[in-house]
């Protein structure tokens, strides 16, 4: 369970300086030193983890200085822009920790996630490995997505992952819950402002280009992915 100390709220000496907060340091009462883990967190966000110098374990502090957590966590990552939540790991395993100081998973993952911010339905996904890699997406609120059961989880944009096992593709619509299966297609990058991408044709070893509908719109007969690319404008 979380566990909140007040003891630390009002013996953090010091102020943020947003300018240049590596400069800064803060005592606390049990004589240790702590500073800012990153000099460019404040500018994508209003909060911050803290360090401590002597254990090397993190915090999470606001732009007030009220101290959130314990400092309990090995290793961060920042919240970025527009992110409620960012990862953290401690006891060897990775989790979700939002900016109320909540932890939103359980600790079980093996990696740091790979962020998703997918501005069409304001949401965030990260896509975290389990043992064995399996791979599945996790929302901000801790809900799992999609199950751990993936070889690999691609973010195309338009709130759709691309998902593969077994030399077999998919791609899943948050939106709907649909699962489309691409057989033997590979997709090449995430959907552009367009809402288009390159596709490859594995047996052909040719390009086309699909929309975010899961269409073909222009068959794979193109043996240079730079024609293929021409229909994306």
């Amino acid at each position: 369970m979380l566990m909140f100390f007040s003891i630390h709220l009002n013996s953090v000496l010091g102020q943020v300086s947003k300018a240049n907060p590596q400069n800064d340091k803060f005592f606390i009462t049990n004589g240790d030193t702590i500073w800012y883990h990153s000099k460019y967190t404040w500018y994508d966000s209003d909060v911050d983890w803290l360090i401590n110098e002597r254990t090397h374990l993190h915090a999470l502090v606001d732009s007030n200085l009220n101290v959130l957590t314990d400092f309990k966590y090995r290793r961060v990552t920042p919240f970025y822009e527009g992110f409620y939540c960012a990862a953290a790991k401690r006891d060897g395993k990775w989790g979700l920790v939002n900016k109320k100081g909540e932890e939103v998973t359980d600790f079980e993952y093996s990696l740091d996630p790979f962020p998703c911010l997918d501005t069409t339905i304001n949401k965030e996904f990260f896509i975290f490995e389990k043992k064995e890699n399996k791979k599945g997406v996790v929302d901000a609120n801790g809900n799992i997505i999609i199950p751990f059961k993936w070889k690999n989880i691609f973010y195309c944009n338009y709130a759709i992952f691309n998902l593969s096992k077994r030399r077999k593709n998919y791609l899943y619509y948050v939106k709907t819950g649909k699962i489309i299966s691409m057989s033997n297609y590979r997709m090449q990058t995430a959907f552009d402002k367009t809402g288009k991408t390159v596709l490859r044709d594995i047996k052909s070893n040719k390009y086309g280009v699909i929309d975010t509908s899961g269409t073909i719109i222009q068959p794979c007969i193109y043996g240079n992915r730079k024609d293929a690319e021409k229909f994306l404008k």
